[in-house]
């Protein structure tokens, strides 16, 4: 059998995490982005199928790049939903 013919089947399936855990992987993601607040950032998951929502509390303070931050987070979602279900 070639190596061509061994590809991964689009039946892949996903492994499972609990939402606090793709949150965990989401706010960590957001973090290694400039000017990303080091408190005040919290990242909910929710739904069936999944989807996350990013809030920026008090304790952010002045965030400048509030929209750049949403949509970062919004790629990361999109990632992670390709690879994970919630549990």
């Amino acid at each position: 059998m070639t190596e061509g013919l061994m590809m991964e089947s689009p039946e892949h399936i996903k492994e499972t995490k609990t939402a606090e855990e793709l949150a965990a992987m989401i706010r960590e993601d957001l973090s290694q982005m400039d000017g990303c607040p080091k408190h005040g950032v919290t990242i909910t998951v929710y739904g069936i199928p999944w989807k996350s929502m990013l809030t920026l509390g008090v304790a952010a303070g002045p965030v400048r790049n509030k929209a750049e931050l949403q949509r970062f987070c919004d790629i990361i979602t999109e990632r992670l939903q390709r690879l994970y279900d919630v549990a």
